[in-house]
């Protein structure tokens, strides 16, 4: 009997290893599982009946100077939880293009180089003839937009270029808003920009840096003509405190944008910000809706963690961002204390006498606010805001409204 249960245990095991030989092997075997939602969320709140979008509305690709292709960022700028996206390549000059045709040229009929003919011109030709555009535009728009909805991402693409005359030291403008980005080219850059406008679009001046150096009547004749309607006041981690006077004092547009060259993974991963961006502030995410809310100057600006902008808007982003509630009332001393809850992804730095207070995303502080001493009354809750800017180089101290 015992010789028997060992021969039958012999025999299963023998059957479970034949059937385990036997097995299938896969022809391919997944070790680990892609998800096309790992998307960064930043979470913002609505402003004043206003939903606020993310956008950066100045990168390159590859057919300018730009190291990745337009469908490469517009995947780029969905998982760094964007919602808005100009590609502004060159008019004037595609690097891109003529490293293609080098690569090409062993490939010709005649063992000769393909002629790279200069797609416009920031200086003219010593011939005298302006040799135009000679790039689609819109096609690198449309391959944009091609890799948009077959990845399903649903981003709000705005077609732009940017613009210069380096040897004229004009500085560099951006294009956005446009409809046909071939005909817009004119050697006269003021012609260019009057192109722009007769398409219903604008100009936006781009990193104007050292004003004092660069600045001439060309600039304030161009502006007052109404030709630039915008300035990036961030460009990457650069800010501009100059230019963000002239906006609110000339009631133009502010602009924050990474102007990517590279990866934007390379730049920002790195530093614990998120890419440097335009807050629209929208009804919803169209063109005409974005639009609008750009020409009515609705708009913050967010780099390296600080954020730009006009002392109003400001003030109703923070009261949006924040929920503040009275917690207790101290009559013996005089004080109320209440509870600040950041709703929103965004880091606010409070300063009060010399110190400076964190408030992180999705976390509380609480604050003590005593009565003034002519009226006895409670002074209202305040705060002054380290990480934005004004007008003047200055941070702002916002009053927060209580929630019920």
């Amino acid at each position: 009997m015992k010789k028997f249960f060992i021969l039958l245990a012999a025999f299963a095991l023998s059957a479970i290893v034949t059937a385990d030989a036997q097995k299938k092997i896969p022809p391919v075997h997944r070790t680990c599982n892609e998800s096309t939602f790992r998307r960064t969320e930043i979470i913002l709140p609505q402003v004043k009946g206003y939903n606020c979008y993310k956008g950066d509305f100045h990168v390159h690709t590859s057919y300018s100077d730009g190291v990745v292709t337009p469908a490469g960022r517009v995947a780029e700028a969905w998982y760094d939880g964007l919602d808005i996206i100009a590609i502004t390549d060159h008019l004037e000059g595609h690097s891109g293009v003529r490293r293609f045709f080098k690569v090409t040229a062993p490939y010709n009929k005649n063992g000769k180089p393909t002629r790279y003919v200069a797609a416009g011109s920031t200086s003219m030709p010593k011939s005298g003839k302006d040799p135009g555009v000679k790039i689609d535009f819109n096609a690198i728009h449309k391959e944009a937009e091609s890799a948009n909805k077959s990845k399903g991402y649903g981003l709000l693409l705005i077609k732009g270029c940017e613009m210069a005359r380096n040897k004229l030291k004009l500085g560099h403008y951006n294009a956005l808003f446009v409809e046909d980005l071939n005909t817009i080219y004119n050697y006269d850059i003021r012609e260019a920009f009057r192109n722009v406008k007769k398409q219903g679009g604008i100009v936006i001046h781009n990193h104007p840096g050292n004003v004092a150096k660069y600045e001439t009547d060309w600039h304030h004749s161009a502006r007052k003509e109404g030709l630039i309607s915008g300035v990036e006041i961030a460009n990457g981690f650069s800010f501009y405190p100059q230019m963000l006077d002239r906006c609110v004092n000339e009631k133009l547009t502010l602009f924050g944008n990474t102007d990517t060259h590279g990866v934007t993974s390379h730049r920002y991963s790195t530093t614990g910000f998120y890419r440097t961006m335009t807050i629209v502030l929208a009804k919803e995410l169209t063109e005409k809706a974005v639009k609008d809310a750009v020409l009515k100057r609705r708009t913050i600006v967010y780099s390296g963690g600080d954020l730009i902008g006009e002392e109003e808007w400001l003030s109703e982003f923070l009261n949006a961002a924040i929920d503040c509630r009275l917690l207790r009332e101290d009559k013996e001393k005089g004080s109320r204390t209440y509870i600040l809850t950041n709703k929103t992804s965004f880091t606010y730095t409070f300063r009060r006498g010399k110190t400076m207070h964190q408030l992180e995303p999705f976390h509380s502080l609480t604050f003590s606010f005593g009565k003034d001493k002519k009226s006895g009354k409670y002074t209202a809750p305040k705060v002054n805001v380290q990480n934005m800017w004004i007008a003047g180089y200055k941070h702002p101290t916002i009053e927060l409204k209580k929630d019920k």
